[in-house]
């Protein structure tokens, strides 16, 4: 990659990263999240992603983005999260107010979405399923299991929520990242239930969380598979990202014909608790871990792309991103992909691009220029 020889020494982050060709135009960087944290930059006809930076919690990799940030000069925009308390997302304001230049903001799961298109050159409309852990809502809610709308043209680029994973409470807020069994909880909504499954945990306390109006909602897939795991596989704690829905992933495989559980759907909401109840009572009956295990995966790939056509259908295209760390999962992006291309739609998936936060800032550079060229052509 050869950025000119006055620019490599504040562009070495980009070594070994990624290159994109584009039209040329704006010079844009774009901040990623703080985990898995990577920027992309946008400079005449080339987009750059740089490799995974580490986690900006973490001092040394705060302090080595920040060194490259204030080399920074022509730039005509900044993007970062919708998140006020990242520190990528108070990073990207320094450094817009410091060049007088526009700070973009982009909703995590359109940034997923639109990191697929820079990979594939995509321009058409497109619905999208972003599946994660973890996403700031435009609500403030946390988002984690939704169905998008990207339409981008000559006047910028729109995503609509269209259709999304019921929102349940997240009891403990991040300790539910930690410790599974209180998602399988605020899912069950049967404290008696959650009882039998987790004798020896604060059930009743967990369960008043939940019931008050202070305790954050969310969409979360993550989650979910969390709640799911923890109530067939006993999972309560979780030593590091992921390791709960890794788990049942694994249970479930070698199951490919299982049947779906019973779920509902409505006005593009899904509501999983009827699956999650079947899963607790079928587990404590001492059905098969591995069957009860495929039969979720079966269920949550049915509802998602039974929306996802849907939608297709209401929009109008053939276009379907999967984006998000949740389509790590094979069983959970091939269910999906299998379904949707039997009925003649064109599934877009990232192959280049980390699916998880890596490439959360090549998107959100996608969208930014949009936006930044729909200023220019506004004035």
């Amino acid at each position: 990659m050869s950025l000119g020889s006055a620019q490599q020494a504040h562009h070495a982050i980009f070594k070994d990263g990624l290159q994109f060709a584009c039209e040329s135009g704006s010079n844009v960087l774009a901040l990623g999240v703080d985990l898995k944290h990577a920027l992309s930059l946008k400079q005449g006809n080339q987009i750059y992603l740089s490799k995974l930076l580490g986690d900006l919690n973490n001092p040394e990799v705060y302090a080595h983005t920040k060194t490259c940030l204030d080399t920074m000069k022509s730039l005509d925009a900044v993007a970062c999260d919708l998140h006020p308390d990242l520190h990528s997302t108070i990073l990207a304001i320094q450094l817009s107010e410091r060049l007088n230049i526009p700070l973009i903001q982009v909703q995590h799961h359109h940034a997923h979405l639109a990191a697929v298109m820079v990979e594939y050159g995509l321009n058409q409309p497109v619905i999208g399923l972003a599946m994660d852990g973890f996403g700031y809502g435009t609500d403030g809610t946390a988002w984690g299991g939704e169905c998008l709308y990207v339409n981008s043209d000559v006047s910028g680029t729109t995503c609509e929520r269209v259709g999304y994973l019921k929102s349940v409470p997240m009891p403990g807020g991040d300790a539910a990242s930690r410790e599974p069994w209180r998602m399988a909880v605020a899912w069950l909504e049967d404290e008696q239930l959650s009882a039998q499954l987790f004798p020896t945990l604060a059930v009743a306390t967990v369960s008043n969380l939940c019931k008050s109006e202070l305790t954050p909602l969310t969409s979360s897939m993550g989650r979910l598979f969390d709640a799911a795991s923890a109530i067939l596989l006993g999972n309560t704690y979780a030593a590091f990202e992921g390791e709960a829905a890794i788990k049942l992933e694994q249970a479930a495989h070698g199951k490919l014909d299982a049947s779906a559980l019973p779920f509902k759907s409505k006005g593009g909401v899904i509501d999983m608790s009827e699956a999650l109840h079947e899963l607790a009572v079928r587990r404590l009956a001492g059905d098969e871990k591995p069957e009860l295990a495929a039969s979720f995966h079966a269920t949550v790939a049915n509802a998602f792309a039974t929306l996802a056509k849907e939608k297709t259908t209401e929009k109008g295209g053939d276009d379907v991103i999967l984006a998000g760390g949740c389509f790590l999962n094979q069983i959970l992006e091939t269910r999906i992909i299998t379904s949707l291309e039997s009925s003649g739609l064109k599934v877009w998936k990232s192959e280049q691009v980390a699916r998880g936060d890596g490439g959360i800032s090549l998107g959100q550079l996608w969208v930014a220029c949009y936006e930044l060229e729909r200023r220019i052509l506004c004035v």
